[in-house]
């Protein structure tokens, strides 16, 4: 195989492969709001590592969607472990009985109650694009050093796509 086809269908994998984790990480702002209802408010310790414990703020809700009733306990997206105090003002933030909760409309069973990037969100967004980047640029540079126009690059990708499906 061409060594530039094999460097291109990489970078074109490893592009659909960063594209898919940041929709699955940032999906949630799509997703729909209806109301909920707390049944519990707690902060559960995770475990000790050295002499810093780790705290889960765990707030239980149920909401309704298309007249079928769920449960959660997912304040974010992603899991969240924090030291006691944060996660005690995590939970203090619903105050009311009442609460958003932002669902998924696919899978209605699929909900989170904040729809905040945390920390780890992005410093992982910032890595997918830094390491695609040079991917990317090197493959424009090697693509236009070897003269393929658009239409060629397209029926390459075609090709390579119709030899891994047989």
């Amino acid at each position: 195989m061409n060594p530039v086809m094999l460097y291109t269908f990489y970078v074109v994998l490893a592009s659909i492969l960063a594209f898919f984790v940041i929709y699955k990480n940032f999906r949630y702002v799509f997703w729909k709001k209806t109301q909920g209802e707390i049944l519990e408010k707690k902060v559960e310790r995770v475990h000790q590592i050295i002499k810093y414990e780790t705290y889960r703020p765990i707030v239980k809700y149920k909401y309704t969607v298309n007249g079928k009733e769920f449960q959660s306990d997912k304040i974010f997206l992603s899991p969240f472990e924090t030291d006691k105090n944060t996660a005690e003002k995590i939970i203090n933030e619903f105050k009311s009985e009442k609460v958003d909760v932002f669902y998924n409309p696919f899978n209605p069973s699929e909900s989170v109650l904040k729809r905040s990037v945390n920390a780890g969100l992005v410093v992982m967004l910032i890595a997918l694009i830094g390491i695609m980047l040079p991917f990317l640029y090197q493959t424009f540079i090697e693509i236009h050093g070897y003269g393929l126009d658009t239409k060629t690059i397209a029926e390459i990708v075609k090709n390579i796509l119709h030899k891994l499906h047989d």
